[in-house]
């Protein structure tokens, strides 16, 4: 026959099941909380390059180019810089999308040079 007695069988958790359950939610809490930490770290590094904006200035920048392409062309054929802005405009089928608000272009007819008047990434 058994030499426990009926009513004192195992019951409950051993001080070492106890301790090992405390060291895997220590374990678990501390790698949580390094995630979290590299989370936020990922967060405020996209939030501090703004990726959309910087591409809406590229963007407008490339417009620029295309748009420096068509009158550099036109110096090549003609021999001369377009007179004024409306004939730079002339040369295209629509007018110029830019991607930043209230984007737009300057035009020196002297020396034939386009410029964005929204340059800065902030602004768009």
């Amino acid at each position: 026959m058994d030499a426990r007695r009926p009513g004192t069988g195992h019951r409950g958790f051993g001080l070492v099941e106890i301790l090992v359950v405390l060291v895997v939610l220590a374990l678990g809490g501390v790698l949580l909380l390094r995630y979290a930490g590299s989370t936020q770290k990922t967060v405020e590094k996209f939030q501090q390059d703004r990726p959309l904006a910087n591409a809406r200035l590229m963007a407008d920048r490339a417009t620029l180019e295309t748009l420096a392409d068509l009158v550099r062309s036109y110096q090549a054929q003609k021999g001369q810089w377009p007179p004024d802005r409306a004939a730079v405009l002339a040369l295209l089928m629509s007018a110029p999308k830019f991607q930043c608000a209230g984007n737009d272009f300057e035009y020196d007819p002297a020396t034939g040079v386009l410029r964005l008047l929204v340059t800065d990434a902030d602004r768009c």
